[in-house]
C-alpha cells in the first residue's frame, strides 16, 4: 500500500480517538436515544479511495440525507436516504444514489445504494448502473455523530474502494 493510503488510515484513527476522548458522554443512552429512531440526518464521509482499474488514489467526499424508520417491526431497523459522491483524483468520478440501511446490531450501519455513476476516461464522459456497499461504526457526540466507515463500489466495468471518516448530524 502507498504512503497516502497510510496517512489517511493514520487521520482516520486519530480523530476517531480524538473525538471519542474529548466526549466522555460519547456512549450515553440518553443522547442514543433522541437519535434512534424516526430522525432525519444529514451526513457526509470524507476520506482515502481506491480505484482498481485506474490504479489510482484519490479523495473521496461523500454526502446523504437519510430518514431512520420508526414502528414496531423490522422496519425500525431501516433508513432510507439519497446520497451523493465525487472521487477527486487524475479522472473525476461522480455518484448518486439510493440509500437503504439496515441498523442491526448497537451503533453498527450497513448500507446498499443503488445508483448511477459517472465517469471521466480520455476526456469523455461515461455513465453506469453503480451498487456501493459501506458499513460505518457511529459513536454519539453532543448533536452529531462521527465514526470509522469504509466503502466499495462496483459497476459493470471498475470498482473503488473507500475508507475515512462519517459526520452525522440529527434533525
Amino acid at each position: 500500500m502507498n504512503r497516502f493510503f497510510w496517512t489517511v488510515i493514520k487521520a482516520v484513527i486519530l480523530v476517531v480517538i480524538g473525538l471519542s476522548s474529548a466526549n466522555a458522554s460519547a456512549f450515553s443512552q440518553e443522547q442514543h436515544s433522541e437519535h434512534e429512531l424516526g430522525g432525519i440526518e444529514v451526513g457526509f464521509s470524507v476520506g482515502y479511495a481506491y480505484l482498481k482499474e485506474e490504479k489510482e488514489d484519490g479523495l473521496n467526499f461523500h454526502l446523504h440525507l437519510t430518514k431512520r424508520l420508526s414502528g414496531e417491526g423490522f422496519q425500525k431497523y431501516l433508513s432510507i436516504g439519497l446520497g451523493a459522491e465525487t472521487i477527486i483524483s487524475k479522472e473525476k468520478h461522480y455518484g448518486v444514489m439510493v440509500l437503504l440501511a439496515v441498523h442491526p446490531w448497537h451503533n453498527l450501519v450497513l448500507s446498499v445504494s443503488p445508483g448511477m455513476e459517472w465517469a471521466k476516461h480520455d476526456g469523455e464522459w461515461n455513465s453506469e448502473y453503480a451498487t456501493h456497499l459501506e458499513a460505518t461504526y457511529i459513536f454519539e457526540g453532543l448533536s452529531f455523530h462521527y465514526g470509522p466507515v469504509v466503502g466499495y463500489s462496483k459497476t459493470r466495468d471498475e470498482e473503488h474502494y473507500t475508507v475515512g471518516i462519517h459526520f452525522g448530524m440529527p434533525f
